[in-house]
């Protein structure tokens, strides 16, 4: 039986000084093992929301904090955060925000010298999150003088440190060039897939990462939407029209002219190439 990994239960939140509710009860499960894909236009609550995840709010951001978030059935407001980091591992859309060490190894061995992790497994765990990761060339380099993308993945294995088994990220590719962008992406797909970890992602650029996501949420001015597969949401009137990407537009064109919804429900093509396959 699959465990439910994160419970948000009518979740509401407003930061100090401010005249309106960043968060408004919002309420959604998510099933050990899914990818759940995080979508909504600037402001619209989604990085709140994902520091609900690991008890930054309400633990660190001062506000008001309304509902609950149970993290494999115990609530955050009952979890100390460095409980909490051994469960959900997070990484900041500017990977400069939670860097701090002077070389690509130390960043990596660091959560895992805090919670004091025997010396002989901390090398292991190093040595092993660098070789999944393909970080052996920058090891012994200064995380600040590697590119974007490098220090995207140096943060990413350091999230991964205490072997978490949720990964939260907050739109990780905002700053990176496209070929970065797609290591990115496709080490969360192996993460995910192979190593079984639950991924909850913002992420402005749908149409780089739709065809691993399990299921989307929408977020509008604080309120939840629509969370459903990806393409009921994206047949779902809440859901505006111009954040579609172009395959998918395209896509659910054809399953109106020709019926093709009921067929192939569960696939979501990946490319121009593929829509065309699937059609003959």
């Amino acid at each position: 039986m699959v465990e439910t990994a994160v419970k948000i239960d009518n979740v509401s939140f407003k930061y100090r000084n401010s005249d309106s509710f960043a968060l408004r009860r919002i309420s959604f499960e998510v099933a050990e093992g899914e990818f759940i894909l995080l979508a909504g236009f600037s402001g619209s609550g989604k990085s709140t929301l994902l520091k609900c995840l690991n008890g930054l709010i309400p633990h660190f951001h001062a506000g008001s904090f309304g509902g609950n978030v149970e993290i494999f059935g115990k609530s955050t407001l009952e979890s100390e955060t460095t409980q909490l980091a051994k469960q959900v591992g997070f990484v900041f859309q500017n990977p400069e925000n939670q860097i701090s060490n002077l070389t690509v190894e130390r960043e990596i061995a660091f959560p895992l010298e805090n919670f004091g992790v025997p010396k002989n497994e901390i090398i292991s765990r190093v040595d092993e999150l660098i070789a999944l990761l393909n970080l052996e060339e920058i090891k012994y380099k200064s995380p600040y003088s590697i590119s974007g993308g490098e220090q995207q993945l140096t943060a990413i294995a350091s999230a991964l440190a205490l072997n978490p088994p949720i990964l939260v990220l907050d739109e990780v590719t905002a700053h990176l060039s496209p070929r970065s962008a797609v290591r990115i992406l496709n080490l969360l797909n192996e993460l995910n897939t192979k190593h079984k970890k639950t991924i909850i992602i913002a992420e402005h650029r749908l149409d780089r990462c739709l065809h691993f996501a399990n299921k989307l949420a929408f977020l509008e001015k604080g309120q939840l939407k629509v969370f459903d597969d990806v393409r009921t949401v994206f047949q779902n009137k809440e859901f505006p029209e111009n954040m579609l990407p172009k395959i998918p537009s395209l896509f659910l064109k054809l399953d109106k002219e020709i019926g093709l919804l009921d067929e192939k429900a569960n696939e979501l093509p990946l490319t121009v190439e593929e829509l065309v396959a699937t059609l003959k």
